[in-house]
């Protein structure tokens, strides 16, 4: 009776983890694909870089020739030659993390420092619009989850409350014999834990088919491509432990809430 509910609290435990783990690998995108500019009038080191800021993670050097050409396109060598000679130095710093626009323009100040810096490009209302969007699908996904979880284990207590009363008076006198809270509750307890039991068991079949078989015929090419991230091991583990921790509690808050309450 407790397994329908108990499915949609891992379920909602599921998609946190799978969540985390996407927007895990889409942050490590974004991180790979942004890029700070920093042009410089003298040759920088990654070393001097990080000194100034602990978030610079890498330094890219920028083809001096490649840019002189495209901005030289149909002037002589000779005058390329010159124009090479008072050409900035250009360079891509990779971050070690996706981080917010205000701690994006906290590294910008601090490389500005930086002697013969000319200049420091964020691009940052680019950056901005994509961090807050990605913030924002974030915690809306973990509002949704976390309600689900709040309904659905208020849902696993009013069952085991409706099966406590079916067991009202068998209880009563074991009660009146001196019985235990658990001793009282054994039946409602090995119903449960059965219960989590099948609840994981399907949770994870219907994970491992959506990897399986499901992801490989999606026409998301997301989908496709983060298949690995559907589900994992560990998963496995963590909705064993979760599911047998919310029967326990469930249980535990019955039972003695029906202790608590005078006969008559």
């Amino acid at each position: 009776m407790f397994i329908l509910p108990l499915m949609a609290m891992l379920i909602g435990v599921e998609f946190i983890l799978l969540f985390n783990r996407i927007t895990t690998s889409y942050e490590d995108k974004l991180k790979s694909d942004y890029a700070i500019l920093v042009i410089s009038k003298k040759e920088l080191s990654t070393p001097l870089l990080r000194s100034y800021s602990d978030r610079v993670d890498s330094v890219e050097s920028m083809n001096r020739e490649d840019i002189a050409k495209e901005v030289t396109a149909g002037i002589q060598d000779a005058g390329m030659v010159a124009f090479l000679k008072g050409l900035p130095y250009f360079y891509r710093v990779h971050l070690t993390e996706y981080i917010s626009l205000e701690e994006l323009k906290k590294v910008q100040s601090n490389l500005k420092k930086i002697k013969d810096v000319l200049t420091v490009e964020i691009f940052g209302e680019n950056y901005h619009s994509k961090h807050t969007m990605f913030r924002l699908v974030k915690m809306i996904l973990n509002i949704f989850i976390v309600m689900l979880f709040i309904v659905s284990i208020f849902l696993v207590i009013k069952q085991m409350e409706v099966w406590q009363l079916a067991h009202k008076n068998r209880m009563q006198i074991m009660e009146v014999f001196g019985a235990p809270i658990m001793l009282r509750s054994g039946i409602l307890f090995k119903i449960a834990f059965i219960d989590a039991i099948i609840a994981t068991i399907l949770n994870i079949g219907i994970f491992i088919y959506l990897k399986v078989t499901w992801a490989k015929k999606s026409d998301i090419d997301f989908i496709k491509e983060n298949q690995d991230l559907l589900i994992n091991v560990s998963d496995y583990f963590i909705l064993f432990f979760t599911a047998f921790v919310i029967v326990l509690v469930s249980v535990l808050f019955v039972a003695v809430k029906s202790s608590e309450v005078p006969e008559g």
